[in-house]
């Protein structure tokens, strides 16, 4: 499953020429994601790692990436 996020992240750059920093993801594929990490509740280690925060969805029914404005971004808009 990491190697498809990745391809997700990759494909992402490619097309809009930066990476994404959002993952969604339904509670049945966060599940089987998490035991690919040597601690899989480290949630904040997982998302560091792909540079993406990462959003548990019921409306995911495959796992996707996005770019939204941190709220940072947002605001000095």
């Amino acid at each position: 499953m990491l190697s498809y996020i990745f391809r997700l992240a990759f494909d992402f750059e490619q097309k809009h020429g930066f990476w994404p920093n959002m993952l969604y993801l339904n509670t049945e594929q966060f599940r089987h994601w998490q035991g690919e990490f040597k601690d899989p509740s480290d949630f904040d280690e997982i998302s560091r790692r792909l540079k993406m925060e990462i959003i548990i969805s019921v409306d995911a029914l495959h796992p996707h990436v996005a770019w939204l404005p941190n709220r940072s971004q947002a605001i000095a808009s």
